[in-house]
Formats: structure tokens, C-alpha cells, sequence
């Protein structure tokens, strides 16, 4: 069987447009009407089934892009957000069996609907930025992809954590401020184990490609940072007094630093990324 690349890469904008109508919905279900308990449930559950299904679509896409290009889709800005949409879903759905996290499912869909619609809106506007392209050489390295994969997942996690942080700086209730900086710092760890790695991998493909297991610009300063204030946000919750407000201040700070190092800090060695 054979494909069409062209024709592949044509059929995107509308999988994305399909894509958002999906997350859009699915959030709708994980905000039930006030009505009992029972059809609360019923309806979340749905909302659950509907995510999974939106997350198959958005898998189905991912693996579209990589028959066209052969690559992980991290060779460009369009394809790293769609790919993140993804992750954020993915993390929250298999950390689902915590069932104080099955709460916040809003979180999850809110971030992945708000990344597909900008992709959405990327390809309507900037159709040269979706264009499928190739990795440099020197990345096109089983190195990279290592290092890349385990970074997005990190900032899935980062990302969920910020917007549970938020929510828990909205209730005026003492126990339910607790208990979602407590599903806060659920989704922190494995973000910054995953970063950890991320860094690792990275140093050896820096390594490989350049000679160098460090090389310092925006991109490897901020990336340190980030990492830094999410680390500072896990020694913080040790402390009682501290987790209730040191704990949401350094939350926000590493996700303003992830999401510079995302979007403002592909310059020179990450120039691709634009």
C-alpha cells in the first residue's frame, strides 16, 4: 500500500478542525450542568470516553505526519505543538487511575483544544510553517529523538501542574486548596523526572552532533531554569507553611520560564524550531 504524501499533508487542516471539535466537546462533558450526582458522573464518564476517542484522532494525525516525513514531529514549531496537544492528553488519561486526578480532566482538554486550535489557526494563516520538513543531518539522530520525547512529556506534565495550581488559587475552601496542590505536585514529579532525562539525553546528543556536552544560549540557560523552579516547587511542598504559597509562586514562575524556552528561546543550534 502506498501513500500520498500531498494528499496526506492536504487532509490536515481538516483532522484539526475535526480535532478541536472533539476537545471542544469533550470539555463541555467534563463541565456537566447542575443536575444530580448520578447524571454528573454519567456525563464526565462520557466526557472520558469522548477524550480517549479524541486522543486516537490526534494519534491517528501524529502518525500521518510521520508517513510524510519519516520522522518524530519535532522538526518544527507546528508539529511539536500538535505533538504536545497529544502528550498532555496521554499523560492525564493513564494517570487517570488516580481518582483525585480524574477530577481535572478540564485541565487536560482546555490545554490540548487551546494547542490544536492555534495549529488550526497556523495552518490557515501561515500554510508555509505547517509545511512538512526535514531534519537537519546533524539531529537526524536516534539521539534526538530520545532527548525530544521525554521533554514534551515533561512540559505535558509542567503544564497540567500549572493549571491545577491556578485552580487551587481560585477556591476560597482551605481543603480543596489542599488537596489540588496536592494533584498539583502528582503531575510535577514525573514532569521533572522526565525533564531530568530530557537534559541527560540532551547533553549526549550535544555530544554527538557537536563535540560538546553542554553548549550555553537561550535555549540551555532557560531550559536549566525551568528545571531549577520546578525542583525549588517540590523542595517547597516539604514545608507546610510554605506549600501554601511558595509552592504556587515557583509553579508559575517555571511554567513562565518552560514557556519562553518553548517559544522564544529557538535560536542558533534550535533555530529549526521557529
Amino acid at each position: 500500500m502506498t501513500f500520498d504524501p500531498l494528499k496526506l499533508y492536504m487532509t490536515e487542516k481538516i483532522i484539526l478542525a475535526i480535532l478541536s471539535t472533539f476537545y471542544a466537546t469533550t470539555l463541555m462533558l467534563y463541565s456537566p450542568p447542575k443536575t444530580s450526582l448520578k447524571n454528573k458522573n454519567r456525563i464526565k464518564k462520557a466526557g472520558f470516553i469522548l477524550h480517549i476517542l479524541a486522543l486516537l484522532a490526534n494519534t491517528a494525525m501524529l502518525f500521518m505526519r510521520f508517513l510524510v516525513v519519516w520522522h518524530a514531529p519535532f522538526a518544527s514549531l507546528y508539529e511539536s505543538l500538535i505533538f504536545l496537544a497529544w502528550a498532555i492528553s496521554f499523560i492525564f488519561l493513564i494517570s487517570s487511575w488516580y481518582k483525585p486526578a480524574f477530577g481535572y480532566g478540564r485541565a487536560a482538554t482546555l490545554s490540548s483544544w487551546i494547542i490544536i486550535l492555534a495549529s488550526l489557526i497556523i495552518h490557515i494563516t501561515n500554510q508555509a510553517a505547517t509545511v512538512p520538513r526535514y531534519l537537519p543531518p546533524v539531529l537526524n539522530s536516534i539521539w534526538f529523538g530520545a532527548h525530544a520525547l521525554p521533554a514534551f512529556l515533561a512540559y505535558a506534565c509542567f503544564i497540567l501542574s500549572f493549571m491545577i495550581t491556578l485552580s487551587s488559587l481560585t477556591s476560597t475552601e482551605y481543603e480543596v486548596r489542599k488537596k489540588r496542590r496536592a494533584i498539583a505536585e502528582f503531575y510535577l514529579w514525573p514532569g521533572v523526572i522526565l525533564f531530568t532525562i530530557a537534559l541527560t539525553l540532551g547533553a549526549i546528543a550535544s555530544r554527538q552532533a557537536w563535540g560538546n556536552w553542554w553548549i550555553w544560549n537561550k535555549k540551555s540557560g532557560f531550559s536549566l531554569l525551568t528545571w531549577g523552579l520546578f525542583i525549588m516547587a517540590i523542595l517547597s511542598r516539604r514545608n507546610r507553611y510554605s506549600a501554601k504559597i511558595v509552592f504556587p509562586i515557583f509553579i508559575i514562575l517555571g511554567f513562565i520560564a518552560m514557556f519562553y524556552t518553548y517559544f522564544f528561546a529557538n535560536s542558533g543550534l534550535h533555530n529549526f524550531l521557529r
